[in-house]
């Protein structure tokens, strides 16, 4: 059983970020939160020349891999690697209704109950994102835990009112190719991946 009785989301007790201007492109923009190494934005840079990606990323280490491998890649024009705590960067960066499509793409599971409030899908930062959507955007999520599969259903849906518009399982006889490094090793370890796409109906 969910809890309906989600707290505001207030960005003042957000940290403001260093990466401190952010000026919206001439196309779609799309926003990926914790990219990890990049493999993914890479890939979707490239297929989507047409979409604008920032792919922020809060671990040190795991951001020098994915600059290396934006620099390897020739630096793609439309994709905008950010080292950066990705709430404190939508919070204060983002303005009403101006992004067209959010990804978390295999999000910490935080799996002790405890921790529920440290999932994306039951954060007051989510209220942010779906602000920050354009009518008809998307949020996709993508997970290999149930339990967070779940929940995250009942939130997306009950919660903050998206419409889930695709929940498909993917598995290794599928012949996906995995979109991030977590992706490709549940999927070669024969795990099913839960992917969601969610959209914004209406505004809130």
């Amino acid at each position: 059983m969910i809890d309906m009785s989600m707290r505001k989301f207030n960005p003042q007790n957000i940290p403001t970020p260093k990466f401190g201007e952010f000026n919206l492109p001439n196309m779609p923009l799309d926003i990926e939160i914790g990219c990890g190494v990049g493999l993914h934005p890479i890939q979707y840079s490239m297929a989507n020349p047409d979409r604008y990606l920032v792919a922020i990323e809060h671990t040190t280490e795991k951001f020098e891999k994915f600059k290396r491998r934006f620099e390897k890649h020739g630096c793609p024009k439309n994709l905008l690697p950010v080292h950066e705590n990705g709430i404190s960067w939508v919070a204060h960066l983002l303005e009403k209704e101006s992004v067209d499509r959010f990804f978390f793409l295999f999000p910490n599971p935080n799996p002790k109950p405890s921790q529920q409030n440290k999932r994306f899908h039951a954060m007051p930062f989510m209220e942010k994102v779906i602000e920050c959507l354009k009518l008809d955007g998307t949020v996709h999520m993508a997970t290999n835990e149930s339990f967070y599969a779940e929940e995250c259903l009942d939130f997306m849906t009950n919660v903050w009112k998206l419409k889930c518009v695709e929940h498909r399982m993917i598995t290794k006889d599928d012949n996906f190719i995995g979109r991030t490094h977590f992706e490709r090793k549940y999927l070669e370890r024969g795990q099913e991946i839960h992917d969601f796409i969610f959209k914004k109906e209406k505004s809130i």
